[in-house]
């Protein structure tokens, strides 16, 4: 009796860390007594629930789904649904740093140890539109037929999982130990010393990329100082890029009118022009 007791807590332990694995809804609205408008709660359980850092995407591509971190499944992510509350796990063996949601395509983008080289990082890929398909048609695969590997970054970089997606999507761009970041820092800097309260900013600090597809490594700078979170611009500019200036887009105060500066027009490729990009009627109308 004891050995199939201890055979089913096994079993149950596996099957709940399979990708796709569903869990109920806790979604709620509640009025908020100040100023009543409608607060929806996704969740409600004490299970360690948070959101993916603010400087990174939350919502899937197609709007319907949000990823976060829990305890739910120690180690994993999930997607919980905004209008149903229904969640789905969407990692199966575990993660490391920032979980990088894209906009442009239902996909995932995380990092994980490499199980051949010590210190090297797996880029690994969700596709998400499949594993919500499966999960909610209750035919689920195994997770190589949802997450693969796109590139691996290789040990002697230090990366750790503090990274972002780039605006077109086809770099992710981390930050690199501090042995890396020595390697390449410019002889006639020096290292910054911790200070603060905290005694934080020790340097050197440096970033890198690895191209998505191709898995081609670029190195971009090493700095005196720490290096901390990771983040991109989502801007794809529409302009020159051989402007003399980044967009700066600027919303009016009716949220109508997005107010940029461009060089489209311009015959030296630099100068900057004002210009305003009306929101779509659609998307006003929501």
């Amino acid at each position: 009796m004891g050995i199939l007791l201890l055979f089913a807590c096994f079993l149950g332990a596996e099957l709940l860390a399979q990708i796709g694995t569903r869990f109920p809804s806790e979604r709620r609205v509640v009025k908020d007594p100040l100023t009543g408008t409608e607060l929806v709660f996704l969740t409600r359980s004490q299970a360690g629930d948070s959101k993916i850092y603010q400087t990174h995407n939350q919502w899937t591509a197609d709007g319907e789904w949000l990823i976060f971190r829990s305890d739910r499944v120690p180690g994993e992510a999930l997607a919980v649904n905004e209008s149903s509350g229904e969640m789905v796990q969407v990692t199966e063996g575990g993660y490391v740093g920032m979980l990088n949601v894209s906009r442009r395509s239902m996909q995932l983008y995380f990092v994980r140890p490499n199980k051949q080289e010590k210190g090297a990082m797996d880029v690994m890929v969700v596709d998400l539109e499949a594993l919500f398909r499966d999960s909610a048609s209750g035919r689920l695969k195994k997770a190589k037929h949802y997450q693969r590997l796109c590139a691996t970054v290789p040990a002697a970089y230090g990366a750790h999982g503090d990274m972002a997606l780039d605006a077109e999507e086809d770099w992710l761009w981390f930050r690199v130990g501090r042995t890396m970041a020595a390697a390449n820092l410019p002889n006639d800097m020096t290292p910054a010393e911790a200070f603060g309260p905290r005694k934080m900013g020790a340097g050197p600090g440096g970033l890198a990329g690895i191209h998505l597809e191709s898995g081609a490594l670029k190195y971009v700078t090493s700095v005196p100082f720490q290096v901390g979170h990771v983040q991109t611009n989502p801007w794809v500019a529409g302009h020159k890029t051989s402007a003399a200036d980044h967009p700066h887009p600027t919303f009016s105060p009716d949220g109508s009118r997005i107010q940029i500066q461009s060089a489209m027009l311009s015959e030296d490729g630099r100068s900057m022009d004002i210009c305003i990009v009306p929101v779509p009627e659609e998307w006003l109308n929501r």
